[in-house]
């Protein structure tokens, strides 16, 4: 868009001089696209998303498609190298980086301070703060029960308490968490219930009271590992259920908060399962029948789709990390978790590269999602 503005200002202003000897047309500077300057234009957001893309390179573009760990409790020379070079789109924090308060805040800022310096578009910074058996730095920050024991009294009282940890988390430095658990009837204590109607209103309390704190938010994990039987951090899990028994069950938490959530708020986490019914050859965070076909179409989700960390055993044993980081943004996936080894993170990232380069992923598909999430950045001023 900004070199169609300078062309049509240089052609007008060579027309002008063509009969009479004026100033010359290249003086005058024309400033450089930025994130900020974009994001404080008078442009609408669709024209806002537009007007960056078209001036990001492909490196940024495919930097944008990975949110990923660092290890160390500051920020060190190789997690300054993984954003410098791969110009990744998110980081997302463990126990291994944090030991309190005050740490991650100057970690966060740091990192904040480093991705701006290189250029960056304002970072997705995560954290997966469920509650129970899933708790980071459990003894600083506000307790959650786990999932299963806050279902037991209202959606009111475990919203309020959801609030008090988003704004806990955001003044911390982060600004999304990848939670609620929409599933049913997981182990551990990490369900509502098993009754799809009450997870619907646990985890649509739950998000709004993300949002209202000023975090974004995951609803996890599409389309409901419930029925899985055995842990997708070690294998493969294979769900025979019928895509009509998982319209009336699992996935019926995920129809229901789609129709009720707030545009731009939250995210949708593809599990690593594999649904036999559905698509018989791929899991779900590599199946376009799963994310394109019945979760963008069927079900009319626009919004970001992001998979389960991609170290996980059910694809890291099946797959290289090139392989499948290309076939997830086929299959539609927008953002990919790559948790916790840069070289896992860097063969995704080159992977993702050398498909752009020669075609694989088309320059409509890579633009789709750099899209999506760009418009979830803007939508909270990031």
């Amino acid at each position: 868009m900004l070199r169609r503005i300078l062309a049509a200002t240089m052609v007008g202003a060579l027309a002008l001089t063509a009969g009479c000897a004026l100033s010359n047309p290249f003086a005058h500077k024309v400033e450089a696209v930025t994130y900020e300057s974009v994001a404080q234009s008078e442009l609408s957001q669709e024209e806002k998303v537009d007007t960056l893309v078209a001036n990001m390179s492909d490196a940024d573009k495919v930097g944008q498609l990975l949110m990923i760990g660092i290890h160390g409790k500051t920020l060190n020379d190789d997690a300054k190298f993984m954003l410098n070079e791969y110009r990744v789109g998110g980081i997302i924090l463990f126990d291994r980086n944090m030991e309190s308060k005050e740490q991650v805040k100057t970690l966060i800022t740091d990192i904040n301070k480093v991705s701006r310096n290189a250029g960056l578009t304002p970072l997705f910074i995560g954290i997966d703060q469920e509650g129970g058996a899933v708790a980071r730095m459990d003894d600083q920050l506000i307790k959650v029960p786990p999932a299963e024991e806050l279902g037991q009294g209202t959606a009111s009282d475990a919203a309020n308490l959801a609030k008090q940890v988003g704004t806990e988390l955001k003044d911390l430095g982060f600004n999304i968490n990848f939670a609620p658990d929409a599933d049913l009837g997981l182990t551990y204590g990490r369900s509502y219930s098993t009754d799809p109607d009450r997870v619907v209103q646990f985890a649509h309390a739950i998000g709004d009271a993300y949002d209202a704190s000023g975090l974004w938010y995951s609803y996890k994990h599409f389309p409901g590992i419930g029925k899985t039987d055995v842990d997708l951090h070690a294998d493969t899990s294979i769900v025979p259920a019928s895509k009509d028994t998982l319209l009336t069950e699992d996935t019926k938490v995920f129809v229901d908060l789609i129709q009720q959530s707030k545009p731009n708020t939250y995210m949708i986490m593809v599990s690593h399962a594999m649904y036999l019914q559905i698509d018989p050859d791929y899991p779900s965070s590599l199946s376009k029948k799963i994310i394109t076909d019945w979760l963008r179409k069927d079900m009319g989700y626009k919004g970001v789709v992001v998979t389960d960390d991609m170290d996980m055993g059910a694809l890291a044993k099946h797959y290289t990390f090139g392989d499948m980081a290309v076939q997830s943004i086929q299959a539609g996936s927008d953002i990919l978790l790559v948790c916790h080894e840069y070289e896992h993170m860097q063969a995704a990232y080159n992977g993702l590269m050398k498909a752009v380069k020669d075609g694989t992923i088309s320059k409509e598909r890579l633009d789709a999602s750099v899209k999506r999430i760009l418009l979830m950045k803007l939508s909270y001023g990031i």
